[in-house]
This record gives C-alpha cells, structure tokens and sequence, in this order.
C-alpha cells in the first residue's frame, strides 16, 4: 500500500526540520562564539600605548643645553650692553682728548703772549741800557775837556780868576757826583736787562714746550676720534652678528631679536632718565627753597626798613615840636644789599640772550675744536653763548670755570653753567661744559656723533661745579 504524498511530505518536512534545528543551533552556536571572539579584539584595540618615558640621563641632557641655551643668549645680551656702554666710554674719552686739545691751544697762546711781553721788556731795557752809556760817556768826556793841572790855575791869572776856579771846582764836583749816579744806574739797568732777556729766552722755551704739548694732544684727540669712529663700525658689525645669533638662540626672526634688543635698551634709557628726572625735580625743589628764603630775606629786609623809616619820621616829628622853625636833619637812607647773588638784571638779559644763541643751534653736530658756525664742541659752543651775550670767555672748558663766579648747585639760574671733572676735588680735571635753562635741563655739545641738544643735567654723571659768567 503506498503511503500517501502527504505523508511522505510530512515525513520530510519533519526530518528536514530536525535538520534545519540542528543547523540553526550550529550557527547560533558559531555567532556567539564569533560574538564572544570579537569584543576581546576590541578591547585590546581601544587600550592606550604605553608611554616613551626618556631616561634620567636624557632629561640631565635636555636641561643642560637648555641651560647653555639660555647662558648664551644672556651672554650675548650681555655682550651688547657692553658695547654699548663702551661706545659711551670711547665717547667720553674722546671729549676728555678733545678739551685737552683745547687747554693745550689756550697755554699755547698764554705763552706766545708771554713770550712777546717778555721780548718787548728785554728790548725796553736794552735801549735803556744804550741811552745810560752815551751818557756815561758825555760824562767822562765833559771830565776830560776839563783839563788837567794848568788848566785848573789858569783861572788865577785873570780879573776873576779865583771866583772862576771856584766856579770850575763846583762843576766837577756836580759832574763826578753826576756821572757816578748815572754808572749806578747804568749797572742796576745792566743787570734788570740780562734778567729780562734770561725771561724771554725761557718764555721761547715755553713756547716751544707749549707747542710740543699742542701736538701731542692734537694727535690724542685725532686717535680718540679715530678709535671710536672705529668702535662704531666693528661693534655696529658685531651688533648685527649677535641679533643673528639671538634669533636663532630663540627661535625669533632677526626682525624680532633686534626689536627685543632695541626694547631693553630703551627700557633701561627710560630707566635711567626717570632717575635723571627724579634728581632734576629734587634740584628744582631746592632751587625753589633757596629762591624762597631769599624772598623772605628781602620781606624782612623791607619791613625793617620801613620800621627804620617810620622811627625816624617820628622822631623827626617830635624834634620839630620841640624847635619849632628849625628844619630838621635829611635822613641819609642806607644803600640796601643786593640778594641776587650777582645776577642783576643786565646780567640776566644776557643770560637770556647766551640761552637764545645756544638754542638756536640744536642739531648742530660736534666737532672737537669746533667754534661755529655750524658745528661745535662744548667749551666752543658755550664761548659762542656768551660772546652773544657781550661776555668774553675762553675755549677751554677749565679756563672757563676759573673766569666765571663760582657759585653752588642750589643757586643756578637759567644761563649758568655746569662742569664735569675727572676728579671731584679739582676743577683742573674739568673735561665737559654745558648751561643751565632751568626745570632740570641743559643744553650742550655732547660727543663726537652727537648733535647740539637738550639732556637732564642729571643724564650722564652728577656734575661737579657750578659758575656764572
């Protein structure tokens, strides 16, 4: 009997069934054991790499050149603050030779005119010398025409022969006594004579010595001039090779290292002029304490003299009361002293017209010896202040302050001028001049490739002495 198609059917149907479950369980079986595989795969993926420790050694090394790094930069930096502060030391030095130039010009021409006085005296007194000789010999033959014995008794055998005798013996008595007069006078004249032209040779040897002097300062000044001309140039140079280095050092453009560079020197330039201008505020405020005491002087010397006044005005009073019709006595009113310390008005008149000439030539460049009109040195620039201003001063900076009044530091007045010195203690040591305009501020011919310009007084170094034209 043949089993149904449906049966068979079903028979497969269930067969293939166990089959396809038995299947089913094997994939599932294969994706959970795939699914357990992945995520492992995963997670060890997503975990970070451990990381590159250097070594104790490698650290020690990175900070040593680090620290190299920055000892070179500091060194370099340092390098360019010292050449700054040399050009300004080469800047000095070249002023200093410059008015020494000066000083050596001003003895020269002291010893010329000496020289000329003295050679003028020597020839004075050499023909004073051959004026006495001619006399002396007048003298003698004046004695000689005299005669000898009969011409002396000759006399005896005339009509007035004793009273002429006598007369003769009177006038050779007076011109013996005349002619040993004249002998003194000749020897005293001989010896002042050989003094005089022992002077004037030694006032030639001054001369000379002066002029040696001239030459030897001329040429320092010429080699200072020449060294800092020279220092410019090579550290202008050495300038340029360290902002290359720096830049590099810091990892910068040459643009930005010079900028930094340019930046701390301005900082430490503004640095140094708020110092400058502190001291200029505290010179102002003691310039203003003296100017006030002296105000006060002046009251009280007024106010005295108004009690003064008033006294006599009323004893006067009671002397007319008391002799009616007697006029009484003119008081004689004293002179009053001056307070201004020697600036009187016309003096201050020419300070302001000192002031004017000196400001009218800022920009002017310096030139060591230079006296105008276009280029200056310090000493020549002052000179040429005050000549506007009627007052005649040397070019030489110490000469200048052995002409003008010497006053202090808390009585400069616009005008004044201000010295600079090697040593404190002696203004024989004065290298650098400048003037006064008050509020702290001068004006002056610094260096060699600096113009006529207006710095604090405080600036540079503290000056030493202080006059007043």
């Amino acid at each position: 009997m043949r089993t149904p198609s449906r049966a068979r059917s079903g028979g497969r149907v269930g067969s293939t069934g166990k089959t396809g479950r038995a299947l089913l369980s094997g994939v599932l079986a294969i994706c959970l054991a795939g699914s357990m595989a992945v995520h492992p795969v995963q997670a060890d993926a997503a975990k970070p790499k451990p990381p590159v420790i250097p070594s104790k050694a490698a650290v020690e090394r990175a900070k040593q050149a680090a620290a190299s790094k920055a000892a070179r930069v500091a060194a370099i930096e340092q390098q360019l603050a010292a050449a700054n502060a040399r050009l300004e030391q080469l800047g000095v030095q070249s002023g200093i030779a410059d008015e020494a130039y000066n000083g050596a010009v001003y003895k020269l021409q002291q010893a010329k005119a000496e020289a000329a006085a003295a050679a003028a005296r020597a020839a004075k007194a050499q023909q004073t010398l051959v004026t006495q000789r001619q006399q002396i010999g007048r003298f003698a033959a004046a004695s000689y025409q005299g005669g000898g014995d009969v011409a002396k008794i000759a006399p005896l055998f005339t009509a007035e022969g004793p009273q002429q005798l006598l007369d003769s013996a009177g006038a050779a008595r007076s011109v013996s006594t005349a002619m040993q007069g004249a002998y003194l006078r000749f020897t005293a004249t001989q010896v002042v004579t050989n003094l005089f032209k022992v002077q004037a040779d030694q006032a030639v040897v001054k001369v000379k010595q002066a002029t040696d002097e001239a030459a030897k300062a001329k040429k320092a000044a010429e080699d200072a001039e020449a060294a800092q001309a020279a220092a410019v140039t090579a550290m202008g140079v050495q300038r340029t090779q360290s902002i290359a280095q720096l830049a590099v050092l810091q990892n910068t453009s040459v643009r930005v290292a010079a900028q930094r560079q340019r930046g701390l020197e301005e900082l430490a330039r503004q640095r140094a002029a708020a110092l400058a201008a502190k001291k200029a505020a505290e010179l102002k405020r003691r310039i203003a304490a003296r100017e006030a005491a002296e105000r006060a002087r002046e009251k009280a010397e007024e106010a005295r003299e108004k009690a003064e006044q008033a006294r006599e005005e009323r004893e006067a009073r009671e002397q007319a009361k008391q002799n009616p019709g007697k006029k009484p006595p003119k008081q004689h009113k004293p002179d009053r002293p001056s307070n201004d310390n020697g600036n009187s008005h016309g003096t201050r008149r020419g300070a302001q017209a000192a002031i004017d000439f000196a400001l009218s030539q800022l920009g002017d460049m310096y030139l060591w010896g230079g006296t105008g009109p276009s280029r200056w040195d310090c000493s020549g620039l002052m000179m040429g202040a005050w000549d506007r201003a009627g007052v005649q001063l040397p070019h030489y900076s110490v000469a200048q302050y052995e002409q003008v009044r010497h006053i202090d530091e808390d009585e400069l007045r616009p005008g004044d001028l201000i010295f600079w010195a090697l040593n404190p203690d002696d203004p024989g040591t004065i290298h650098h001049v400048a003037m006064y305009l008050g509020n702290g501020r001068m004006i002056h011919a610094p260096r060699t490739g600096k113009p006529v310009q207006i710095d604090s007084v405080y600036y540079w170094e503290p000056p030493d002495f202080f006059g007043r034209p």
